[in-house]
């Protein structure tokens, strides 16, 4: 026969250990390859030229350690990059970003015309102003995160820079 103290150190036990389980689940939740709360994106939004080519552009802010934006991939496009607009010798040209885009600790970097932003490239239907499409993003400590992209009419806002006479290679 088990006595009142030892029934009451098992339940203690028991509880303790789901306790346990219940804390280790909710911190491999903020792993598990959506971001896990470490970067923040807002403002996604997208231009399309008149050809099969549009750019992404949005804000991430590092809510901690810092990261890098690898990658990116979007259903309605055939190739997905990550570039960046430089200026050399009076002339500006875009290439693709190696190694990816750093985000500092705490900071805050936007991808906007004449700089960083994701080319989405042999998009057969583009879509109309007002709608949207998703593209993942890939971090590199934080993983793949969905954004819900906005899509512009082209020519919205400043510094926008004519994607279609490009050479995208």
């Amino acid at each position: 026969m088990t006595s009142p103290p030892r029934a009451w150190w098992r339940l203690a036990a028991a509880a303790l250990a789901v306790l346990a389980v219940g804390i280790s689940v909710a911190c491999d939740d903020e792993d598990d390859g959506d971001a896990g709360g470490s970067v923040e994106v807002s403002n996604a939004r997208a231009r399309f030229t008149t050809t099969d080519v549009g750019a992404v552009y949005f804000d991430i802010r590092s809510k901690g350690a810092g990261d890098w934006l690898v990658g990116a991939s979007a259903e309605i496009a055939a190739d997905t990059q990550v570039h960046e607009i430089v200026s050399e010798g009076g002339s500006s040209m875009m290439r693709p970003v190696e190694g990816g885009i750093p985000i500092d600790p705490g900071g805050h970097v936007s991808l906007e015309p004449g700089g960083y932003h994701v080319m989405v490239l042999g998009v057969d239907e583009i879509p109309e102003p007002g709608t949207t499409f998703e593209v993942v993003l890939e971090f590199e400590t934080a993983g793949r995160m969905t954004i819900t992209v906005h899509v512009q009419e082209f020519g919205d806002g400043n510094g926008d820079m004519d994607h279609g006479e490009m050479d995208h290679e």
